[in-house]
């Protein structure tokens, strides 16, 4: 008798080469996947080892790019202080450039980081991309910094003596815009050590501006006794001698003595103008803005140029593994 056949299952006979065909394809990927890394040549291992250790690297400079520029805002005579005294902005604008470019570096590190370990050439071209960006960013910061460096002294003095004059401890709870002045020149005082506009101990430009050209001093006129000069100007001490509230033969009560006695050095008052020292000051932290800002964008070129190898690589490969499959 014959062997009975029996129709098979419609269900099982369609599943079966189903899963034959996502057995044989996997197989194929795996086999791809192998293949591709055992093709790799020394340059592509190369290229990933470098960008990992450049993308820690990258961070490290991205974070301490950030913190000096935070530092040079909120200092306690920082950028936003600046401004009101030169009624320039550059300083503040290339202040707030290298904390967006740091910070921008620092998290790019991190993509960085994730697009070298996918290899996915998305995250690669957008971290490149991006990178490229953040080096014309700063590369304007460079340019600003030592351009406003060597742009510092032209009208400063008659901007100091203008603020000093007319706007220092005027209002200054109703008007913000003298506020921030006040603020800005007591910062300063005590931040340099100085106190008025130029000169020494024997000027009226320095220490005597206060008492003989300035509306703040006027205003007290009806008082009994006077300050001469604001606290932001005196050293940790003696406070009321300093401000000429005590008696003492010397400045701020004398400021050019007949005798001897009237000459002496009060220890607790700068006695410096301020135009020097700010000078000094401003000519300083924009050389260190302008060197931070000129040293990472040669980083980034770096950096840009590795990730942009690198995804070139692997679009290759996923080019490969598509004829594959």
């Amino acid at each position: 008798m014959g062997r009975k056949l029996f129709p098979c299952d419609t269900l099982t006979c369609n599943t079966q080469p189903l899963k034959r065909q996502r057995s044989n394809r996997s197989t194929r990927s795996t086999t791809s996947s192998a293949r591709r890394r055992q093709n790799e040549d020394g340059c592509v291992v190369c290229l990933r080892g470098t960008l990992h250790c450049y993308n820690v690297f990258i961070l490290i400079v991205g974070c301490a790019s950030l913190g000096i520029g935070i530092w040079l805002l909120v200092t306690d005579f920082g950028a936003r202080k600046v401004t009101p005294i030169v009624d320039n902005q550059m300083y503040e604008v290339t202040t707030y450039l290298l904390i967006a470019g740091g910070g921008a570096v620092a998290l790019l590190a991190f993509c960085g980081c994730c697009g070298t370990i996918r290899e996915d050439k998305c995250v690669l071209s957008f971290y490149g991309t991006t990178l490229a960006i953040v080096l014309i960013v700063l590369g304007a910061a460079c340019g600003i910094a030592f351009f406003f460096r060597n742009a510092l002294a032209a009208k400063i003095q008659d901007r100091m003596r203008d603020t000093l004059t007319w706007h220092y401890g005027l209002n200054v709870h109703s008007n913000s815009e003298n506020r921030r002045i006040t603020d800005a020149w007591d910062a300063m005082q005590r931040q340099l050590k100085c106190c008025g506009v130029v000169g020494d101990v024997n000027t009226l430009e320095s220490w005597g501006y206060y008492f003989t050209k300035t509306e703040w001093y006027d205003k007290s006129k009806k008082k009994k006794e006077r300050q001469r000069v604001p606290e932001s100007c005196c050293a940790p001490g003696d406070i009321n001698m300093c401000i000429g509230l005590s008696d003492f033969a010397g400045p701020p009560r004398f400021l050019q003595g007949h005798s001897e006695d009237m000459k002496k050095k009060n220890p607790y008052l700068y006695t410096d103008g301020c135009y020097e020292s700010l000078i000094e000051y401003l000519r300083t932290y924009s050389a260190v803005v302008g060197a931070v800002a000129a040293v990472v964008p040669v980083f980034l070129a770096f950096g840009i140029v590795i990730s942009f190898c690198l995804c070139a690589r692997v679009t290759g490969y996923a080019h490969d593994d598509e004829v594959d499959l």
